[in-house]
């Protein structure tokens, strides 16, 4: 039962005892009573405190009213009532402090439990958000608090958002391989270009280029929406060893092979070029390198390359193409320029 239903049902109880002390009153003062009537009365009163106390302001009530509150036969009634009166007056105002303090306190308990509730809710739907990037030629590892882990490849910027309902990567630029926990409740998403990567647990690279994006799977399958609000059916499901690209637009390309090799190897820092034109194998070689090389001609970058090179390892670069290719570096200050040497005509690959 709530405090008003309480309120309400001593507020009807303490009417029944006085309107019962009203009809005693009348009973008793106009009409002749036998002995088993007032024996009945005596009994109502010593039933409880609050008949008694009811019956005494009835006749102090009557006394006054009759002008007769200072007859010394009433004055000891009048006492005893006026004694009621203040401990009903005292027990009003500790009722009334009592609800002040009661008041202030549920206030402050209702503020608590506020805080509680904020509390809970800031810990069940906070996301945790870090930034992490590489400069030009860095290579970075990190391990997320769901045990998943984000392979950073040179010159990325990629943002991790994780909470108890999703786990999202946002990519600004770059390249990153992922080896995502398994955790069927909260899907591992990967913002890049416009389109989503969706995976729960897998093994992929996202890479980004000015030209599109490029999503290879090592393991484990996913799902690419060439835009993020695009719905699942009808997109492609890439499982181990597929790869496709979607440009910016939207548009999307055909499941293709992984380049499974590459990735691998810029994972242990090494460039693994197999008959590529020297240009794209340059290209490569330059993501890595804060000093840039430029080809200087299309004949020149159309000769086909094959080899093994560690990142940033510039001495090796200069072997195999002085030594192997007979093409010569060129210092130029900040870049270095690749040409053909002027007693060499010779095109070939080389193998290291």
């Amino acid at each position: 039962m709530s405090d008003r239903d309480l309120k309400s049902s001593s507020s009807t109880d303490i009417r029944a005892v006085e309107a019962a002390a009203a009809r005693w009153f009348v009973r008793l003062h106009d009409h002749p009573v036998s002995r088993e009537t007032e024996a009945e009365f005596d009994a109502w009163l010593d039933q409880a405190a609050e008949h008694r106390e009811c019956y005494m302001r009835c006749e102090l009530v009557t006394a006054m009213g009759r002008g007769l509150a200072t007859e010394a036969e009433l004055q000891a009634d009048i006492d005893f009532v006026a004694a009621i009166a203040a401990r009903e007056a005292a027990a009003q105002e500790r009722s009334r402090r009592f609800r002040e303090k009661r008041s202030i306190w549920l206030s402050a308990a209702a503020t608590v439990l506020l805080m509680v509730a904020t509390g809970a809710y800031f810990f069940t739907h906070h996301v945790e958000t870090q930034i992490y990037q590489t400069q030009v030629g860095e290579q970075r590892r990190v391990v997320l608090a769901d045990h998943s882990t984000v392979t950073l490849n040179t010159d990325t910027v990629l943002t991790v958002k994780l909470s108890d309902e999703s786990r999202r990567i946002e990519m600004q630029r770059g390249e990153a391989f992922f080896s995502v926990a398994h955790d069927t409740s909260r899907p591992f998403e990967v913002i890049a270009a416009g389109g989503l990567v969706r995976a729960v647990g897998t093994e992929f690279g996202v890479e980004m280029k000015r030209d599109g994006v490029t999503v290879s799977v090592l393991e484990g399958a996913v799902v690419v929406l060439p835009k993020e609000s695009d719905s699942v059916a009808g997109v492609p499901h890439l499982t181990a060893n597929m790869a496709v690209s979607y440009g910016g637009g939207g548009g999307i390309g055909a499941v293709q092979a992984a380049d499974v090799r590459r990735i691998t190897a810029w994972r242990e820092g090494k460039l693994v070029f197999d008959q590529v034109p020297l240009a794209d194998a340059i290209a490569e070689f330059n993501r890595y390198s804060p000093r840039k090389v430029q080809v200087s001609s299309a004949s020149v970058g159309s000769r086909p390359v094959s080899g093994v090179l560690q990142i940033g390892d510039m001495s090796s670069l200069r072997f195999l193409l002085q030594e192997s290719l007979g093409l010569k570096l060129i210092d130029q200050g900040d870049t270095l320029l690749l040409q053909a040497a002027p007693e060499s005509n010779q095109t070939g690959d080389a193998r290291r």
